[in-house]
């Protein structure tokens, strides 16, 4: 749904006379559409920068397109990294957007989202014996 623009961001939702308020849940700085929900925001991008700090993959976070345009092209290979790298990506879209819900429907959000995410790479790496050495290796820098 956010690789075809169809994500119900706070904007989108606007837009069809859903909700009144569409600014950022996570930061409640700006408008929420998916450009700034997943890079641009500053709990979003502080997210991202975890998982790639503990993937020890130096790259500052852009925008959405150029951060999709960045793992896929950073991905094209067919080692482990790139496998790892795109589920990282996969997975970090998923705990963002999962942390932004929990806010949004008044849930518990004392957890750690960026261990939560990592918890998520683990267990779906840990799952192909090709990623799975790699996985292991990183476990021992899990924040």
């Amino acid at each position: 749904m956010t690789c075809h623009g169809k994500l119900p961001t706070k904007e989108r939702l606007k837009r069809f006379h859903i909700l009144n308020d569409e600014i950022c849940s996570l930061c409640n700085l700006e408008i929420e559409i998916v450009e700034h929900l997943f890079f641009k925001c500053r709990i979003a991008s502080d997210i991202w920068k975890g998982i790639l700090q503990w993937l020890d993959v130096v790259h500052q976070p852009n925008g959405w397109e150029e951060e999709l345009d960045w793992v896929l092209k950073s991905s094209r290979k067919k080692g482990w990294r790139a496998r790892v790298l795109k589920l990282a990506f996969a997975e970090n879209i998923y705990g963002v957007r999962q942390h932004r819900n929990d806010i949004v429907f008044g849930k518990d959000t004392s957890r750690n989202t960026i261990n939560s995410i990592i918890d998520c790479i683990v267990y779906r790496g840990w799952q192909s014996k090709r990623i799975s050495p790699y996985i292991a290796s990183l476990m021992l820098y899990i924040c």
